[in-house]
């Protein structure tokens, strides 16, 4: 019932009567806080002094809690059994989109945290199925970005197949540029700038740039590719077809 009132609350009033009404729920509710026109089901709102959370949000979490100052804007999804810290000065920027599918798929507790002045730009994917740390200082830039803290391995044949969790940790003054994939169970230094279309699939531990292998030149050359093939002979096909031998 509290996660309830609590939304209808964020979604009808404008903040200056919403704030009034949560902190009556028990919510903990700062100074100069700007709640938009969000859905925001939660059992626990701890929204420290001057702390925004924009228009068109659909925030459906265990708890969120913003230090003095931080910042949600507009349009982005959280949804799931998992909670969200923000320190002084962080932001997710717009259209986000955090998930974790519920308990059974999931175990455990997880958490989203974002250190001071860390932020997430727009359009990023970040999944929550463990749990996802940022350092101080840091920013997952540009758009397109995705974070995954879980993944499967099959077997070779039949439908053997197990999933392979991991919480992925981020330190201090990390820059992550666009389109950068993020495996389970990485953990990235501080320090650490990550060039556009990386994927990421083990730890970075030395300060410095990562990038992805540079662009590379190949011959072109259809004769020598079909000389190391089979062509697929006695078979009416509409086109010419070689199998790999």
């Amino acid at each position: 019932m509290k996660k309830t009132i609590t939304a209808l609350l964020g979604f009808l009033l404008p903040s200056f009567l919403a704030t009034p009404f949560l902190r009556l729920l028990g919510h903990q509710i700062g100074s100069n806080v700007r709640i938009g026109y969000s859905w925001l089901s939660l059992d626990m709102l701890d929204l420290g002094n001057g702390a925004q959370i924009g228009h068109f949000n659909l925030i459906i979490n265990n708890s969120l809690r913003l230090q003095d100052n931080a910042k949600i804007g507009y349009l982005n999804i959280l949804k799931g059994p998992f909670g969200v810290k923000m320190k002084k000065q962080a932001a997710i920027g717009n259209k986000n989109y955090f998930t974790r599918g519920p308990k059974g798929l999931s175990f455990g507790e997880s958490e989203l945290s974002l250190g001071e002045w860390t932020k997430i730009t727009v359009g990023h994917h970040l999944d929550l199925t463990q749990s996802i740390s940022f350092g101080n200082y840091s920013i997952l830039a540009g758009l397109g970005s995705q974070l995954w803290t879980h993944g499967y391995y099959h077997a070779d044949k039949g439908l053997d197949r197990i999933r392979v969790d991991g919480n992925i940790m981020v330190g201090d003054n990390v820059y992550v540029g666009s389109s950068v994939i993020f495996n389970p169970g990485v953990t990235i230094g501080s320090s650490i700038h990550i060039g556009s279309g990386a994927v990421i699939s083990k730890d970075l531990k030395d300060p410095g740039m990562y990038v992805n292998q540079s662009l590379r030149y190949i011959e072109n050359n259809l004769e020598k590719v079909k000389s190391r093939l089979t062509p697929v002979d006695g078979v009416e096909l509409v086109e010419e077809v070689y199998r790999k031998k």
